[in-house]
C-alpha cells in the first residue's frame, strides 16, 4: 500500500480543516474586562523604594522601579508641587512606543483610544478628575513584534503631601487594539 495515494486526501483535508475554522489572519481576541481596577503611585523621587512608583499597562499593575524594568510611566511631584507622569519615552531613549494623552471626554465616554497625538517625550501635568488615553511600551514578550497595549485612565486623587496618585484604569489585553469597551470582545 503505497503512501503517495493519500496525499492528495491527507491535503483535502486540511483544506477543508483550516477554511472551516474562519481566517487564519483573523486574531483570536481576548474580552476586555468587565470592571475597571484602580491603583495608586507613589513619587519616584521622594517616596519609599519598597512602593510602587510607575505604571505597567500591559500587565495592568503598579510596580517598583527597582524591581522591575518593564513600566509605561512614572509618577513625581515637580519641585513646584505639580503632580506630573512620565512616560517610559522620555526617560528611555531606546523605547518610544509609550504614551500619554489628556482627553476632553470622560472616563465612561472613551470608547476608542486614538490612533496618535500621544505625548512620549516629555512629563504630562496631572489633576483630579483628568482622563488620559495611554499606549504601552512593545511587550517585549513578542520579540521585535509591533504589539502595544492601549488603556484608559482617570485620576481619582493627587496628595502632593504623601505623593502619591490614585486612579482608575481599563485596559484593553490585545495587541494594538484600541477599543476601551467594558466586557468587549472585538
Amino acid at each position: 500500500m503505497s503512501v503517495i495515494r493519500y496525499i492528495p486526501v491527507a491535503v483535502l483535508a486540511a483544506i477543508v480543516a483550516l477554511t472551516g475554522c474562519g481566517s487564519g489572519t483573523e486574531p483570536i481576541l481576548i474580552p476586555i474586562p468587565d470592571e475597571t481596577r484602580e491603583a495608586v503611585m507613589v513619587d519616584v523621587t521622594t517616596g519609599s523604594i519598597g512602593d510602587p512608583s510607575a505604571f505597567d499597562i500591559i500587565t495592568g499593575e503598579s510596580v517598583r522601579t527597582d524591581q522591575f524594568s518593564g513600566w509605561d510611566f512614572v509618577f513625581q511631584i515637580a519641585e513646584d508641587g505639580s503632580a506630573l507622569w512620565w512616560p517610559r519615552s522620555a526617560i528611555i531613549e531606546e523605547d518610544e512606543d509609550s504614551g500619554l494623552l489628556l482627553v476632553s471626554r470622560g472616563f465612561d465616554d472613551l470608547l476608542e483610544a486614538p490612533e496618535d497625538g500621544y505625548v512620549q517625550l516629555e512629563s504630562v501635568p496631572v489633576a483630579v478628575g483628568d482622563v488620559f488615553a495611554a499606549r504601552s511600551r512593545r511587550d517585549p514578550a513578542l520579540g521585535n513584534l509591533r504589539c502595544r497595549r492601549y488603556a484608559k485612565v482617570e485620576i481619582l486623587d493627587v496628595d502632593t503631601v504623601e505623593g502619591t496618585v490614585s486612579f482608575r484604569h481599563l485596559v484593553n489585553p490585545n495587541c494594538e487594539q484600541r477599543k476601551l469597551v467594558p466586557g468587549a470582545e472585538d
